[in-house]
């Protein structure tokens, strides 16, 4: 048994090292966006206005440059860059911890990547006077093959 033991466990060493140094491989997993006002959407509404790729809860189709009609339930800030061409539509966005409740009109992110996003006919309940004022935020990171170049792994 021991003969067995100790050409196993150097076969395991030999092979770890060359693991570590291997390069990370990133992948980016799709998220959903529910759009039902039951789900938090906080997550997957920030992705789609970073101009990433967002499925559909319901049907596993792809989110379109346009939204409209629908109802977000959010935990966090939502934050809308410039030049996406993201465009949201007759929507309502409740942060409930918060009691606060945003409805639209229309909030347009424009293809300038240097220009700020546009609301229009917004409505806000409990928000701060300083919400929904544009800002330079950081610059959104460029992806390869809709895949950030950076990523964090675990």
């Amino acid at each position: 048994m021991k003969h067995l033991a100790t050409p196993l466990l150097a076969a395991l060493i030999a092979v770890s090292p060359a693991a570590a140094e291997e390069p990370s491989k990133c992948s980016a997993a799709s998220l959903v966006l529910w759009g039902d006002g039951e789900h938090d959407d906080t997550a997957a509404l920030n992705a789609w206005f970073r101009g990433e790729t967002v499925l559909w809860a319901q049907t596993h189709e792809a989110v379109g440059s346009e939204i409209a009609d629908r109802n977000f339930l959010l935990s966090s800030t939502v934050y809308i860059h410039g030049g996406t061409g993201r465009k949201m539509e007759r929507f309502r966005m409740v942060w409930p911890w918060r009691d606060e409740v945003v409805t639209g009109g229309t909030i347009a992110a424009g293809n300038d990547p240097d220009g700020e996003p546009v609301a229009d006919g917004i409505t806000k309940v409990n928000s701060d006077p300083d919400e929904g004022v544009p800002y330079d935020g950081p610059k959104l990171e460029p992806t390869e093959h809709g895949i950030p170049r950076h990523c964090l792994t675990s």
